[in-house]
């Protein structure tokens, strides 16, 4: 058996996949590549968990519970990737993992609740977007990870969509100099919005996406997340983009 295929037996996870960090690294922005992180990084391991099927169907009205499964889905992922980082090392390579680091009780992102509270009315504002922009920013982008390592594609929503179960997963990652076999982009068209009539910018009550798939106006996002609480503290998830994207659906595959 391969390393990869064992560190994919250990890990348990619903998705697992290699992107080749080099190569990732080379179309990633400075700051935010896998070197900036280990510096003799080849590889990076990206682990997926499916969240559940009804509390996204019934969005808007079991937003309390689609939030549960959002951050219960982010707590077990994070915890098989410090149990798989801890394989990763007793045999001897490098392993730094990316966790999902905003979660009831605990936010190691630098978006104290204040500052998201003062920017509600001023987040869309011109001289607030390279903030709002730079503050939303992870270290890592998974989901262009995830691409790399053929698991998937951007929608028009700007989700990662995976064959298998839309856009309806959450991800992590664990970068590592260990020798895996990475992946490769899919080939396959998953985001149909020509079949589906932009279900998603359709169903975004931001008005945060646009149907020629441009980036996500985070500042929009942020202004109605915090319409519906603090985020990461006692704030609802909107969820709508997700749950509302077909591509999950038996009845939208070839």
């Amino acid at each position: 058996m391969s390393l990869t295929d064992e560190l994919r037996e250990n890990a348990g996870t619903d998705i697992f996949g290699v992107a080749d960090a080099i190569s990732y690294g080379r179309k990633a922005p400075a700051g935010h590549r896998p070197g900036d992180l280990l510096e003799d990084a080849t590889s990076v391991v990206l682990l997926g968990k499916k969240m559940l099927d009804l509390p996204l169907d019934r969005l808007p009205e079991t937003r309390r519970e689609y939030t549960a499964n959002f951050h219960i889905a982010n707590a077990e992922l994070n915890s098989a990737l410090y149990a798989l980082a801890g394989e990763v090392e007793k045999r001897g390579y490098k392993a730094f993992p990316v966790p999902y680091k905003e979660m009831p009780g605990w936010n190691l992102e630098k978006r104290p609740a204040l500052l998201l509270m003062a920017t509600r009315y001023l987040a869309t504002s011109n001289r607030m977007q390279g903030r709002v922009q730079e503050t939303l920013f992870e270290n890592l982008s998974y989901r262009h990870m995830a691409v790399e390592a053929g698991l998937g594609e951007l929608g028009v929503n700007n989700l990662l969509l995976t064959p298998e179960h839309g856009p309806r997963v959450r991800f992590v990652a664990l970068v590592t100099n260990a020798p895996l076999e990475p992946g490769r982009p899919l080939e396959k068209k998953l985001c149909r919005p020509e079949l589906c009539g932009v279900a998603c910018v359709r169903a975004c009550p931001a008005g945060a996406l646009s149907e020629d798939g441009r980036p996500t106006d985070k500042g929009a996002c942020l202004k109605y997340y915090i319409k519906l609480g603090i985020p990461g503290i006692s704030g609802v998830r909107c969820g709508l983009c997700v749950g509302k994207c077909p591509v999950n659906r038996e009845s939208f595959r070839d």
